[in-house]
């Protein structure tokens, strides 16, 4: 770990001491504010969307924030592309903390519980100079947020539904002026034997049953300082279904362990966040699950951040970081391997005029096993007036191999380069009363991506071969309106994207044309009822673009009912509604029309 020296002459560098109080305009901005965001979109989901219901993260972004996902079935192996970018190139982020697999770069969205975060936030748009490798397409990070208030819930929630599938969640919060705790404890178990439409199979092999536990600890130390303590561990234990055109009998296995210490200083002109954090995957996989025979693969990841801005004036502020990242692992394909990368940013944020601000900002990264680029980017926000804004940026990104890219045995390539790309995106905002329009319009341009490809029938090698164009329009819309005690609100969005593959001239695969969806919201004193819908373009599933899975309407619905002062709350939630038969991946069919009822307990 050679460049933790760097890291600790750094905190140092930035440690001063000034007793004056915090004034409130004056705060630690996270990478996912506003602030230092102005040129992109950020969409923020609070904790009475999170919590209503227990599910996936997966699913709850894909029903709120019409982002595209592909499954192995329910409940199965879940990826996103965002923006036609891979699962690789989203980074997903636990409190600032990059959760994306250390082995193949991914993140599965269905191993990973929605619930007991209070804001899930996203910003779409490359984002390598603020968040590092892999956020080419976007970021998501999953946030909980502190208050040192008197308060006290305990939450308890149960359900049962469709397919033997059964729900576990409890809660508990507690806080003073000084100290905070929240404890979440999560289950799903479900035997998944759902019918495939039009046929005589059913969804053989397909029983899961994933636990999640979370802490979050705090402690005011004084009126500048506090430290905090995030934990999670999750637990997945997963048959992989068969497919429509043959059986299977494989079981797979996985855990992992996350623990992140943040201590955070705040001041009059300046502040900071000190974070160490310890990461570990673990996963087994049964080929045959009735043998104790099994593939593995597990890393650990020790990360120290440092985070620190600066007020120089009321519309001037510096924020730099630096961010060092250890990982060592090892399975059954990979033998003992280790690297050590180190980053550097630096952000400038001015708002010269009330109307206009932006950011410029830089990245510099250092690794132990190959050269990483110098990145930059800079965004801007203008409010044409109290109405309309225009916002826009550039950036140049990165993303660096994986443990499985470098080291898989016999077949990895220690050669290969980072990807690279460049991204400009301009937007249009309106907001007005209960009305608001965004509309967005990107163009991405990469080169050296990362592809597996044959070199024989049996061996495939990862190289630097592919040139990709993305670019596309995305439209938002919302209004919400109160008569009486009547609430009424509609949202929708649309993203038009093209990903095409240059060499070939091909949209790249399992990439739609077309994404959608809507969302009615209905409120009335202490009942209320939310109906989605979600339109999937059609995706072609073979680089020549000579196979399809058909386009999909998918229609749900969900009706609460609170009692007792909204101590009790009784949801009923209703999926695919009209029993459609539909993909995401082929000869893998989703669930048919499908229900589940969950009671919940506030005290």
């Amino acid at each position: 770990m050679k460049y933790w020296y760097i890291l600790f002459f750094s905190c140092v560098a930035f440690a001063q001491n000034d007793s004056i109080n915090l004034l409130d305009e004056v705060k630690l901005y996270g990478n996912f504010s506003a602030k230092i965001n102005a040129g992109y979109q950020i969409i923020k989901l609070n904790d009475s969307i999170i919590n209503n219901q227990q599910q996936s993260l997966g699913n709850l972004l894909q029903n709120n924030a019409n982002l595209y996902f592909k499954q192995n079935g329910n409940g199965m192996v879940s990826s996103i592309s965002l923006r036609g970018s891979g699962a690789t190139s989203t980074g997903v982020y636990w409190n600032g903390i990059a959760i994306n697999s250390a082995l193949n770069g991914q993140t599965d969205f269905n191993t990973i519980s929605a619930n007991g975060y209070n804001q899930i936030e996203i910003r779409k748009g490359s984002g390598s100079v603020l968040f590092g490798s892999g956020a080419i397409g976007g970021a998501i990070n999953l946030s909980d947020k502190i208050y040192f208030t008197s308060n006290k819930n305990v939450k308890l929630n149960l359900g049962y539904g469709s397919y033997n599938t059964q729900n576990l969640a409890l809660k508990t919060k507690w806080s003073t002026s000084k100290v905070y705790t929240k404890i979440v404890v999560n289950g799903e178990a479900s035997d998944n034997d759902y019918p495939f439409l039009d046929s005589e199979i059913t969804n053989e092999n397909g029983a899961y049953k994933k636990y999640n536990l979370k802490g979050v600890f705090a402690y005011k130390l004084n009126k500048n300082n506090q430290l905090q303590l995030h934990s999670n561990y999750s637990y997945n234990d997963r048959e992989f279904s068969r497919t429509l055109v043959a059986p299977n009998n494989s079981e797979y296995k996985n855990d992992d362990l996350r623990l992140l210490l943040n201590w955070k200083n705040s001041h009059l002109r300046y502040n900071s966040s000190f974070k160490l954090a310890f990461l570990k995957e673990n996963y087994k996989f049964f080929l045959n699950k009735e043998t104790t025979n099994f593939l593995f693969g597990k890393t650990n990841s020790y990360i120290g951040k440092y985070d620190f801005n600066y007020s120089v004036t009321k519309n001037l502020s510096l924020h730099t970081g630096v961010e060092n990242k250890f990982v060592n692992g090892n399975g059954s394909s990979i033998q003992d391997k280790e690297r050590n990368d180190l980053d550097i940013y630096f952000l400038l944020h001015q708002q010269p005029i009330k109307k206009w601000l932006y950011n410029v900002s830089l990245r510099q990264g250092f690794s132990s096993i190959y050269k990483v680029p110098l990145i930059y980017a800079i965004d801007s926000k203008y409010n044409l007036n109290s109405k309309f804004a225009l916002r826009g940026n550039f950036s140049t990104n990165f993303r660096l191999p994986t443990f499985n890219d470098l080291f898989w045995e016999e077949s990895g390539n220690e050669d290969l380069l980072p990807e690279k790309s460049n991204t400009s995106e301009i937007g249009v905002d309106y907001k007005f009363k209960n009305t608001s329009v965004s509309v967005t319009t990107f163009y991405t341009k990469s080169k050296n991506l990362i592809q597996w490809r044959p070199v024989s029938s049996t061996f495939w090698r990862p190289i630097n071969v592919q040139n990709v164009e993305s670019y596309g329009l995305e439209f938002e819309f919302e209004i919400h309106k109160r008569i009486g005690k009547h609430q009424i609100k509609f949202q929708t969005q649309y993203a038009y994207t093209i990903s095409e593959d240059k060499e070939l001239n091909k949209q790249l695969i399992y990439n739609p044309f077309h994404k959608a969806n809507a969302s009615l919201h209905y409120n009335y004193i202490d009942w209320s009822l939310n109906f989605n819908q979600q339109y999937n373009g059609e995706v072609f599933t073979t680089t020549s673009n000579t196979k399809t899975i058909d386009d999909f309407w998918l229609s749900n619905i969900q009706i609460h009912k609170t009692f007792l002062k909204n101590k009790l709350n009784i949801g009923l939630f209703a999926n695919n509604i009209f029993n459609i038969k539909y993909e995401t991946v082929a000869f893998r069919p989703m669930p048919n029309q499908n229900y589940n009822i969950q009671l919940t307990l506030n005290y």
